[in-house]
């Protein structure tokens, strides 16, 4: 919502909402659990609050981890409460309009230590990235994601924030560590394109567990041609996989999603999203 608050500037200021998330943010990545209105305090079940490794509550696995030992100590957050971490690109589209380097000094601590928490935390160990249910509600993705499979759209997310954190970096006369981000993006970059691309399909795909290419095609592969851009050589194949019809005849490029788990797994067994809201269309 920031960002359309940017076509408000200066009359809606929206990207001082983020300040609490930002300026609260610490190594367990407390920054993004959401809050429970009436309270204040992080949402619950968003909460480690059994202390144990990563999981997600609402999709009910644990991670394993691949390749790489379990990071300790446990996260403060559940695996639901570690998606987009798209914050920092919040930041610099509103810098581009304010031209605000005071708000850029006082998130970027924070902002960095919220990367380096990700980082340590879902990050497999085949150097992309994991993410649950909470990315994509309902999605017919998510059963391919379970147990610490990992995700396109969140390995390229944090492309996407590494890129951010060096140009924030540069504009903070942070020279050193805006090298060391942008090298940390083109490696992530070059790790999508060699592992997630499918060149017989031209699209790319999330990984199962065992590094496996999943079967299904969602919008989540769009997240590459905003942070780390393809080669020309890989243009993104909708058709003839996809139909394009008019929306009159009931089919989109990425058909809605449907509930992939039975309705006893689901929130209170109502076909559901785990936070009550309908199926989303993907």
């Amino acid at each position: 919502m920031t960002m359309f608050c940017n076509y408000g500037q200066p009359y809606v200021p929206g990207i001082c909402s983020l300040t609490t998330s930002t300026a609260s943010s610490s190594t367990m990545a407390r920054s993004v659990a959401k809050s429970d209105r009436a309270t204040g305090k992080e949402f619950r079940e968003w909460v480690n609050r059994e202390g144990e490794g990563l999981h997600s509550r609402w999709s009910r696995f644990k991670v394993t981890y691949m390749g790489r030992e379990p990071p300790q100590p446990p996260p403060h957050l559940t695996l639901d409460g570690l998606n987009h971490p798209i914050l920092a690109w919040a930041e610099m589209e509103s810098f581009r309009l304010t031209a605000d380097r005071a708000r850029l000094a006082m998130v970027y601590e924070p902002l960095v230590k919220y990367y380096r928490a990700l980082q340590k935390y879902i990050r497999q160990g085949n150097g992309l990235y994991m993410t649950d249910w909470a990315s994509m509600d309902n999605s017919p993705r998510n059963k391919y994601l379970a147990s610490g499979g990992t995700a396109v759209d969140t390995s390229s997310q944090m492309v996407l924030f590494a890129r951010n954190l060096a140009e924030i970096a540069e504009v903070l006369n942070k020279n050193k560590e805006s090298t060391t981000f942008s090298t940390e993006a083109s490696e992530l970059a070059r790790l999508i394109n060699e592992k997630m691309w499918d060149p017989d399909r031209k699209f790319y795909f999330d990984l199962t567990l065992d590094g496996k290419r999943s079967p299904v095609k969602t919008i989540a592969a769009f997240w590459t041609l905003v942070a780390v851009w393809p080669a020309r050589s890989r243009p993104l194949r909708c058709q003839p996989s996809c139909a394009i019809r008019k929306p009159s005849a009931g089919s989109t490029v990425f058909p809605p999603s449907r509930p992939t788990s039975p309705p006893s797994s689901r929130a209170e067994g109502t076909g559901k999203a785990p936070s009550g809201r309908p199926p989303t269309p993907w």
